[in-house]
């Protein structure tokens, strides 16, 4: 591509499309970057290269714009809608591109992501605090934007532990909690990650590793253990059992994360590829952790691997942007051979047999599928078989393709003809965006997962549905399948496990897909420790070991603030949002509770208090208001104007029956109320920002990044 794209679109936003492939989607409350795969550009230039120069518009512009410079042998050229050079009807790809980027990480997708992937949200560092207890003793804990973090005494200044600035944290919350007898200390990070260490000790206690979520997934029995591993578009690669989420470990692919990934059995080896941005593919024995290879050759980004097992020899096919086809002998890392044919990015490989040897078939964006002789390398067949296939699996001598618009073909593999056999309906009108195949019970099935995030799973023989699973956690990004598991990765950062039998969720600890926005314990006999992300989604875990993990896709949009308590015998989760609400949360079920409205800026703070004897969430606003709300009806009970500025720390407290109300706010002044007349009692000007603050008998005490002052 030479040039550039831009559709501007009013209120909606603008897309600037370079001619490197990247893009720029922008919105006054929103910009995203990405990448687009060449296919998409040549829809929307095919499109409009045969259409006359626009005249020069003669009404104003309603709608949206497109403009396409610097194509070669072109003019530039604009079309405008409500001229007579309406946009053509091939722009809607960028359409959809543009609200696909702006919109939320867990909503449905129109683009699989082979064609449009968006970069994660980036997050900013900062310096966050939390007033608990450490071995008894009243503490706060404060980890600075450098990473750096310490643990000190709230009564008489002593320092309760810490670290430098070598932590290697980029903290964006952090909470102090008691759980299994231990005092624990938890950050969250601008990578989605979650740390949890022993207050007293130091000892990390769990947590999940960055890396901007878990898109491409691979599925493996090893050793007798079920294991999922995962990886994003950063950060190592992870591996966990899938069938209780225990956190078994990580593979270090150079901080670079992975596009597909493939699990294999093969001569008693566990093995396990992975394909990263750079076109690199590495491959590990999965059971000891040793890299055995590390291939090099391609041109671009993989996006499809496919292994083949033959007696004690394996074989790795691996293709993507770059159109060649490549086939690795395992046992040495060698390549073998380089298939040429496709003209658009490979998106699919599977292998199958026809009359005893083995055949390797392939899919593109070019709308083909072909067949290669694997011993000789020699291409058998091609056939157009759609426009963008986006998914490819074999079944026997039945090849299954999947395109952007939601439909499954079958053909055969031998002469590329439709195949006389059931055809699983597909997902018209979401477009499917991985497809596998497998055993259950003998029997083979196939799985489809589409933009909408629906997984669907048939039986292959009679194309009876088995399984239909509704969207959760975003779009699908990857599947895998194996003996009774069915995993799914997601466009949103999410790792979702299933018994293939009946669909029975096994939700798996994995990172936000983007910065964690608050975190927080629950208390009582079994406390939880929670997480919201900017990707809309609720991690809630064991607080002492980490373990029986649940995710929650709200579909609520980015967070900004989280709470945690203990109402009514309940563990209760309190969020706000970029959508100006504060929503309650049953911590356990992810049961959506009260609504609490009439935020006039998005809350960066959230805290719990019992006020007049009822549990109330408070919440402090970027304007410098403070509203409460009942938690059990979700009414506005008060609603306090501060200095205009952003809240930064906000409590409340109950003495002798009168309710006071404590926050600071980002120019460093601090306000107390009283709750019952609205009237403000004291304000105080403090040497720096308030990050967490402490209401008692004994007066009030801030933490700011200078440490605690009292008041």
């Amino acid at each position: 591509m030479s040039g550039s794209v831009r559709l501007e679109d009013g209120g909606r936003g603008e897309l600037l499309i370079t001619a490197d492939g990247t893009f720029r989607a922008l919105r006054a409350d929103r910009e995203r970057t990405g990448r687009i795969d060449p296919a998409l550009l040549r829809r929307v230039l095919a499109g409009t290269a045969q259409l006359p120069a626009p005249a020069p518009a003669d009404a104003p512009a309603t709608g949206r714009r497109l403009t396409v410079q610097g194509q070669p042998g072109q003019p530039d050229r604009q079309w405008t809608d409500g001229t007579a050079a309406p946009v053509p009807a091939d722009a809607a790809v960028l359409d959809a591109l543009l609200a696909q980027a702006l919109g939320e990480a867990d909503g449905p997708a129109a683009l699989p992501a082979v064609l449009a992937r968006t970069e994660p949200a980036a997050g900013t560092a900062r310096s966050a605090a939390a007033v608990g207890t450490v071995a008894g003793r009243a503490a706060y804990a404060l980890v600075e934007a450098d990473g750096a973090f310490g643990l000190t005494a709230l009564d008489d200044a002593a320092p309760l532990g810490g670290s430098d600035a070598d932590a290697g944290l980029a903290p964006t919350a952090v909470a102090l909690g008691e759980a299994g007898g231990r005092s624990l200390f938890a950050v969250g990070s601008t990578d989605g990650s979650v740390q949890v260490w022993d207050a007293a000790t130091g000892a990390v206690a769990h947590g999940t590793t960055g890396g901007e979520g878990a898109q491409s997934v691979a599925a493996l029995v090893c050793r007798d253990i079920p294991v999922a591993f995962s990886a994003g578009q950063g950060g190592d690669l992870r591996a966990v059992r899938a069938d209780d989420g225990r956190v078994l470990g990580t593979l270090p692919t150079g901080g670079s994360g992975a596009t597909a990934l493939r699990a294999a059995h093969c001569a008693g080896v566990d093995l396990l590829a992975a394909a990263s941005p750079d076109g690199t593919v590495r491959v590990w024995d999965a059971g000891s952790g040793e890299l055995l290879h590390l291939l090099v050759g391609h041109r671009g980004e993989v996006a499809a691997l496919a292994v083949l097992t033959v007696d004690n020899q394996a074989v790795l096919a691996s293709a993507g942007q770059d159109r060649r086809i490549r086939l690795w002998d395992l046992a040495t890392g060698q390549s073998v051979a380089e298939l040429d044919g496709h003209t658009g990015t490979v998106t699919g490989l599977a292998f199958t047999t026809l009359a005893d040897r083995p055949v390797l078939a392939s899919c593109a964006l070019d709308g083909t599928v072909r067949t290669w002789d694997v011993y000789d390398g020699r291409p058998l067949h091609g056939w157009p078989a759609g426009e963008w296939l986006t998914g490819l699996a074999a079944v026997g001598d039945a090849l299954y393709t999947g395109d952007e618009t939601g439909r499954i073909t079958v053909w055969d593999a031998a002469t590329g003809q439709p195949a006389p056999r059931a055809v699983p309906a597909g997902r018209p009108g979401s477009p499917l965006a991985a497809l596998t195949a497998g055993a259950l019970h003998g029997r083979p099935v196939l799985a489809a997962g589409f933009g909408d995030g629906a997984v669907q799973v048939w039986d292959a023989a009679t194309g009876g549905q088995l399984l239909d699973l509704p969207g959760e956690g975003g779009p699908v990004h990857s599947l895998d399948l194996t003996a009774d598991l069915l995993l799914c990765g997601t466009a949103a950062g999410a790792v979702r496990s299933h018994r293939l039998s009946d669909g029975t969720a096994h939700p798996l600890p994995v990172p936000h897909a983007g910065p964690v926005a608050g975190i927080a314990f629950t208390p009582g006999e079994q406390p939880l420790l929670a997480s919201a992300g900017r990707d809309g989604a609720i991690a809630v875990r064991d607080a002492a070991t980490g373990a029986d993990s649940r995710r929650f896709a709200t579909g609520c949009g980015p967070f900004t603030a989280l709470a945690a308590t203990v109402a009514g015998g309940q563990p209760i989760l309190a969020t706000a949002g970029e959508d100006l609400v504060v929503r309650l949360w049953h911590a356990v079920s992810g049961a959506a509770g009260p609504v609490c409205t009439g935020l006039p800026q998005a809350a960066e703070v959230l805290s719990f208090a019992v006020l007049g004897g009822r549990p109330a969430v408070i919440a402090g606003a970027g304007d410098g208001t403070v509203l409460v709300w009942d938690v059990q009806d979700g009414s506005r009970t008060a609603e306090l104007v501060g200095g205009g500025t952003a809240v930064r720390a906000v409590v409340g407290r109950e003495f002798d029956g009168e309710a006071l109300l404590a926050a600071g706010d980002a120019a460093g002044t601090l306000r107390l109320w009283h709750l019952a007349s609205a009237s403000l009692l004291n304000e105080a000007a403090l040497d720096g920002t308030p990050l967490a603050i402490d209401l008692d008998e004994a007066g009030v005490r801030i933490v700011t990044p200078g440490g605690a002052v009292k008041l």
